[in-house]
């Protein structure tokens, strides 16, 4: 069951890139911020139309949506010509900044506008604050617009530095009108673990990650921060790059506060330049970062020196730069809509564009083992066949199309393990779907977190790029477990001995030779869909922000690559129920910065290759994500979220 539920999230469309692609959303169009309901970017402005039927919600950059349910669905509007607009009136009376609004349909009701939301029923002589929990706003802080329905003058609509709000009472209640609203904020995609869903960086609210509740995926903001005031529109001329650990920019480069170049606009004061700055930037053992301005620069003595590798002013930004991990002399830049490889280190830069529409694009990434690069920007996503370490002249440029919403495209990631691309679109929120051109490279990953790391005695792999019929690992079967089209499941045997392991594939249209590296243990937890599977010892429950794993209790952690078991048993036969074999590896853990008990390790009954580890969680450990890690004779495994509950 386990390893089906893995496959059905690794799976590949067999479609080619001429075909449509199904896009996903996944969480949803609202950020939850712990205020009162899912949290969006500032509206410009709402109203509700005369008769009262419908509410109007300007968004930043005039987009104009209309709902006619109270906010549970949203349209695509325009304003209709003469339509009387109703709209509460300015007055004075409050002090401060706040912006004071007389009710046109209740004689004395007043309502101030600014950090909270302040109502008075008798013309401004007492106020009562309608949003403040705790001295913090329920509904997040700075309002600075207000709707009342002509026909109900106790349903409200309240926009401020946190999106959309309605109240049925006058504001006793509040509730989030940006679950369905199209105001997802502007975000940039974080670097991401193999097999995890990405990460997200948003204007006002920090990092934002991907959790699981009763009511399916969610976006949360990590750290709950709310704007100190109503962030400013977000430059379109220089964004701020997603950056490695450590780094930051300006006009320079710094890494932990030093700076480690000089000003790499060239503006050296001149006004002529003046606000511009380093706007993409990458790091593989060389540092690479565009300006813009139209220049590049790369250094590779880790920032001592730089070199200006490309400049064309005219160009204008260079918007995205994507470095190869494992090749440092190679990468891909976008300046002023054109896409340009360097295969040298920076040396010279080839102009790849070839057939690509004219446009701004706004992010580039490369697949170097699929020989891919794809495109996103204001026209959609493109990709191409490129090779990406050698000179050579591109294939043609291809659209993903589909059901994506039509609008510009923010940024845009790849998971090349998993053969997935994520697109993030202001407005709409987060997208993926699977790049069929992936199928074609052949690798083998651990089918646990599908990385690459050594294959142990009875380790399950994910093989890609081939859907083997009969497999060998040194000579001996390896048990097929599931195989569909590019993909094979399947177990080393426990048998198998030494520092490498030769994989035969035998596939219908070809055989396949793999030489992989060989550990005694090799642990990796499954994650499925950026969720570890862990589970509550005494219930079976999966942990998660909705079951929470109590400080004290013991959860259950599915695990491969532990190694021989005692006593011996066969590759590719379901564990028994009754005394599973235990792990002859020693098997520890940590949760936190704790050691935390092994009370058992053993084969999972009635799985294959799967392994089931009871931990105690430390009594002290803090509510909260807690990272576990297990070790098997010391060699670490991947690092997972453990959500602690109280």
């Amino acid at each position: 069951m386990l390893a089906g539920a893995a496959w059905a999230l690794v799976a590949f469309l067999p479609a080619t890139p001429a075909e449509l692609a199904d896009w996903k959303r996944i969480g949803g169009t609202g950020v939850s911020a712990g205020l009162a309901g899912p949290v969006g970017r500032p509206v410009d402005d709402a109203w509700f139309s005369a008769d009262g039927r419908r509410l109007y919600a300007r968004l930043q950059g005039g987009a104009l949506w209309a709902s006619e349910d109270g906010g549970g669905a949203w349209r695509p509007a325009q304003s209709v010509p003469g339509e009387p607009r109703a709209a509460p009136d300015p007055q004075d009376g409050f002090g401060g900044s706040a912006k004071v609004l007389r009710n046109p349909y209740r004689t004395g009701v007043l309502y101030a506008l600014g950090e909270h939301l302040y109502r008075s029923d008798d013309g401004g002589a007492e106020w009562t604050n309608l949003t403040a929990v705790g001295g913090e706003s329920v509904i997040g802080r700075w309002q600075d617009v207000l709707a009342i329905s002509p026909t109900d003058p106790e349903l409200v609509a309240v926009g401020n530095a946190m999106g959309l709000w309605q109240s049925h009472d006058a504001g006793v209640t509040w509730s989030s009108l940006n679950g369905a609203l199209p105001n997802f904020p502007p975000a940039r995609f974080l670097p991401s673990g193999a097999g995890t869903s990405p990460s997200l960086e948003a204007d006002s609210l920090g990092t934002l990650e991907l959790v699981r509740t009763a009511g399916g995926t969610a976006w949360l903001a990590a750290d709950g921060r709310l704007p100190p005031r109503r962030p400013p529109p977000r430059p379109e001329r220089a964004p701020r790059p997603s950056l490695p650990d450590g780094y930051d920019v300006s006009n320079r480069v710094w890494r932990h506060g030093e700076p480690l170049s000089d000003d790499l606009t060239e503006c050296r004061g001149r006004a002529a330049c003046a606000g511009h700055s380093i706007v993409s930037f990458a790091s593989n053992g060389q540092l690479w970062a565009g300006t813009s301005n139209g220049r590049i620069w790369v250094s590779s003595d880790d920032g001592a020196t730089w070199s200006l590798s490309w400049t064309d002013p005219a160009e204008g930004d260079v918007t995205s730069i994507w470095a190869d991990t494992g090749a440092p002399a190679s990468a891909l830049a976008l300046a002023g809509g054109h896409l340009l490889r360097s295969t040298n280190g920076g040396a010279s830069w080839l102009d790849i564009s070839s057939n690509l529409p004219p446009a701004r694009w706004t992010a580039v990434e490369g697949h170097p083992e699929a020989g891919a690069a794809y495109v996103a920007g204001p026209r959609g996503v493109f990709f191409a066949h490129v090779d990406l370490r050698q000179p050579g002249p591109p294939g043609e440029w291809n659209e993903i199309g589909g059901n994506l919403p039509s609008t510009d495209i923010g940024d845009l990631a790849l998971e090349p393990l998993r053969g997935r691309i994520y697109v993030a679109l202001p407005g709409h929120g987060v997208y993926w779907t699977r790049t069929p051109q992936v199928e074609s490279a052949l690798r083998a990953l651990s089918a646990a977190d599908l990385s690459e790391r050594p294959a142990a005695p009875g380790s399950l792999l994910t093989i890609f790029g081939t859907k083997a019929l009969r497999a060998r690992a040194d000579g001996r079967p390896a048990p097929i477990l599931d195989a569909a089209q590019g993909r094979t499941q399947l177990q080393v045997p426990f048998a198998v001995r030494g520092r490498s392991v030769q994989l035969r594939l035998d596939a219908s249209e070809a055989s396949h030779v793999l030489e992989l590296p060989l550990r005694e243990v090799s642990p990796a937890l499954f994650v499925v869909a950026g969720e570890p599977l862990i589970l509550q010892a005494g219930t079976g429950a999966l942990v998660g922000w909705n079951v929470p794993a109590p400080p004290g209790s013991s959860v259950l952690v599915m695990a491969t690559g532990l190694g021989e078991v005692e006593p011996p048993w066969p590759a590719g036969l379901p564990s028994p129920h009754a005394s599973p074999p235990r792990a002859v590896a020693r098997i520890e853990a940590a949760v936190g910065s704790s050691a935390a008990a092994v009370r058992s390790a053993h084969l999972a009954p009635g799985y294959v290759g799967i392994y089931l580890v009871e931990v105690a969680v430390p009594a002290d450990t803090p509510p909260g994500r807690a990272c576990l890690v297990l070790r098997a004779d010391g060699r670490a495994s991947n690092a997972v979220d453990l959500i602690i509950g109280r």
